[in-house]
């Protein structure tokens, strides 16, 4: 899990003792191996390759599995992409960590590979990408030589990426005026779970159902306008970059309202079904459970919040932009900017909610993020920044991008797809911490990454590794 990646920094610099490496750590957390220069590249200039040592720890529910001890069980399997059988590398119940262990695992076998010449390399492997990128803002730029550096944490096979969204944490918390439990009061709890989520980057713009929002908004249409109705507590999601899978809340209400609102809310949902997404539709769930079926201590410490701050909080909510905003002019199909509502959670004494906007147009978050302040404080809420990071900004013409492309054209008789993504990666903080580097990122295909489905696709394994080595090779021409 990121912030906890000691095991693993302990694994590679044993790696690296083993191998006769030099390391260095910095106070970020972040891992140096230097890697001697063979053969034709001996004397080049040094190049960097660059992943993050952690990943998105995600589960389905009722499978028992400790992210921080409990080895990831790994499954071989056939799943249907684009109408077509494909083999792939899946995890039973859990996250894969593929993003981006594949990316890490390609980067030492580079540099274990004694058949080919190779620039003395600096493998950087970051901690904490996934939470807020906290390694690569922190990196000691003294750590590092090179001023040619390849990410391995993209997640789209044929694809190089020159470019990618910054991004910044919209935080927002409403302190909660609470009331007696009367005595006709019933508790109801509703739940929307089964969704496919997906990554709030890069799989932004394919429309995926956000399991708050969609709580947010029936509970707007269905309960508000009924008296006697009063929220106790709403949670969902738990990655700012994921979007969220599942979401529930508790509810108070008068004990002859909760047949009517469990109806209405049941019809509300089989009419969002109806519209979602495949992906959303086939495991999408909505339950209700009411009155003793809940365990009463546990709703007891949610008793309800006032009505009228009830109301405020789920239309403030509710009205928080969300998926894709804008559109790129410069670049085909590219998302521009987008906002993600990742995480809402309650307890006794506060609501908290968490939004990532991304955008790639300089200006565009603090707008965005600019409207939705002045939004939640007229609904009370505290409002705070968090998490921000930088983009990267595209250069066609730098001699590592030539040869990055020369390098595909030759190896596959094609070239390959120049893009830029939307979901953050960490070249945005290393161009920072390391001006003047060229850079490109790339990787194998990733499926359904911060989600149990999360899917390495193996026929992609192979020329992924294959361009790593012989563009290695290429570059120790300087």
């Amino acid at each position: 899990p990121s912030m906890k990646e000691e095991a693993v920094r302990v694994h590679l610099e044993a790696l690296a003792a083993a191998q006769g490496w030099r390391s260095a750590r910095d106070q970020a957390g972040n891992l140096v191996l230097y890697v001697p220069g063979r053969g034709a590249g001996r004397n080049a200039p040094p190049l960097a390759i660059q992943g993050h040592m952690d990943m998105v720890c995600t589960k389905q529910r009722g499978v028992e599995h400790d992210f921080e001890r409990d080895p990831i069980a790994l499954s071989r399997r056939s799943i249907e992409i684009d109408a077509k059988s494909t083999d792939v590398l899946q995890a039973q119940g859990t996250t894969l960590g593929s993003d981006n262990g594949v990316g890490v695992a390609a980067a030492l076998a580079v540099a274990m590979d004694d058949e080919i010449d190779r620039p003395p390399l600096e493998l950087i492997f970051t901690a904490d990408e996934e939470v807020g990128m906290s390694g690569a803002e922190g990196l000691d730029p003294s750590l590092v030589r090179a001023r040619r550096l390849l990410n391995l944490d993209a997640e789209e096979h044929g694809t190089v990426y020159l470019s990618c969204a910054g991004g910044r944490d919209i935080v927002a918390f409403w302190e909660l005026e609470r009331e007696s439990i009367a005595h006709d009061d019933l508790p109801l709890r509703v739940s929307v779970s089964g969704l496919a989520g997906g990554h709030s980057g890069v799989e932004i713009h394919l429309g995926l159902s956000n399991a708050v929002l969609l709580l947010v908004r029936a509970l707007c249409d269905v309960t508000l306008p009924l008296d006697g109705v009063r929220l106790g507590a709403i949670e969902g999601g738990g990655q700012d970059n994921a979007i969220p899978r599942r979401a529930s809340a508790l509810l108070w209400c008068a004990r002859h309202r909760a047949e009517p609102v469990i109806r209405e809310l049941t019809a509300w949902m089989e009419r969002a079904g109806a519209q979602m997404s495949e992906r959303d539709r086939g495991g999408f769930c909505f339950e209700a459970n009411v009155g003793d079926e809940l365990e009463r201590e546990a709703v007891r410490e949610f008793p309800p919040i006032s009505p009228i701050m009830s109301n405020t909080i789920l239309k403030a909510l509710r009205a928080l932009p969300d998926g894709v905003l804008a559109m790129s002019e410069a670049l085909d199909d590219l998302v521009e900017s987008s906002s993600n509502i990742g995480i809402l959670s309650t307890t006794p004494d506060e609501i908290r909610m968490v939004a990532l906007t991304r955008s790639s147009k300089r200006g565009a978050i603090e707008s965005i993020q600019g409207r939705m302040e002045l939004a939640m404080e007229a609904a009370g809420a505290e409002v705070s920044f968090e998490n921000a990071w930088p983009g990267w900004e595209a250069d066609l013409e730098n001699p590592l991008v030539r040869q990055t492309l020369a390098t595909y054209k030759a190896l596959f008789e094609t070239a390959p797809e120049i893009k830029a993504i939307h979901g953050g990666l960490e070249c945005g903080y290393l161009s920072e911490r390391l001006p003047n580097t060229h850079m490109v990122a790339f990787g194998p295909e990733i499926r359904h990454a911060h989600t149990p489905d999360e899917a390495v696709v193996l026929d992609t394994v192979e020329p992924f590794y294959r361009f790593v080595r012989q563009l290695v090779r290429d570059l120790c021409r300087g």
